[in-house]
């Protein structure tokens, strides 16, 4: 007898939530649109209000689901309950969670070598990038415990992986720092049916890909290093969050997703 097709109950559940953090420009904006078209009521945090209702009245615009949340400082602990007090007084619930808000800053417009780096720049990378997601994870999980169902999603970074040619080691040491929180978190929050992936992609045409000295020969070098034969596009990461958020996902959990055009090969 053949087995029967499965049903289709998406139409009976609450609409998912989901909430992006530094989802005003780049990577952070391609996904929150990419969660809107899937369907999902995103959240939307950055650091400028203003920014985060131009990106809320483009996606309203289209008819998709989006709310403004609130100006966010990651790495502030005040900052982040007040953002999940609103969370729970308007939607009472969370499924998915993009930790994408972070920094490279640039120390005299190159890389530093860890000699030349200041402790100021070191401590505010690590603050940001992975006290950040520390700290909006932590507040995220009970809201997923409760609905026995979570997507957490964490955006590192190639840097995070392996050697790079442009980052420093700050910004490298809180990319790394970010996948192992996620591979332990991944098995203290399984059994609750909460998933936790990392995407860790290679340069992405992004504005702070445009910070670096000659972007240009930069993004010759890299293309002339990737089998694919071009750098990355939001696309290509707001296409491998949507699915690590999906029903179809359920299964896949503490892994890395490299999304390099085949430039790192672990």
């Amino acid at each position: 007898m053949p087995t029967p097709s499965p049903i289709d109950k998406s139409h009976t559940r609450p609409r998912r939530v989901a909430l992006v953090t530094g989802a005003t420009k780049g990577l952070g904006e391609a996904i929150a649109r990419r969660l809107a078209h899937d369907g999902m009521s995103v959240v939307l945090t950055g650091t400028r209000l203003s920014n985060c209702e131009a990106v809320v009245a483009s996606l309203h615009a289209i008819g998709l689901m989006a709310t403004v949340a609130m100006e966010l400082d990651v790495n502030s602990e005040a900052s982040v309950l007040a953002l999940f007090e609103k969370i729970e007084k308007d939607h009472g619930r969370l499924d998915v969670l993009v930790n994408n808000a972070g920094i490279a800053p640039r120390v005299s417009g190159k890389k530093a070598t860890v000699e030349d780096t200041p402790l100021d720049i070191w401590n505010q990378t690590i603050a940001t990038n992975l006290t950040g997601t520390f700290l909006v994870t932590r507040s995220a999980i009970p809201l997923m415990k409760r609905g026995r169902w979570g997507r957490i999603i964490n955006i590192s970074s190639r840097a995070g992986r392996t050697r790079s040619q442009l980052a420093g080691a700050y910004y490298a040491a809180s990319k790394a720092g970010v996948i192992g929180f996620a591979r332990i978190l991944a098995d203290e929050v399984g059994p609750m049916g909460i998933t936790v992936n990392t995407i860790a992609p290679t340069r992405i045409s992004t504005p702070m890909a445009l910070t670096v000295a000659d972007p240009g020969k930069i993004d010759a070098d890299f293309i002339a290093d990737t089998p694919m034969g071009r750098i990355g596009v939001p696309l290509d990461v707001s296409a491998a969050v949507s699915y690590l958020a999906s029903e179809d996902a359920g299964f896949i959990s503490g892994a890395v997703l490299d999304i390099t055009g085949g430039q790192f090969m672990p």
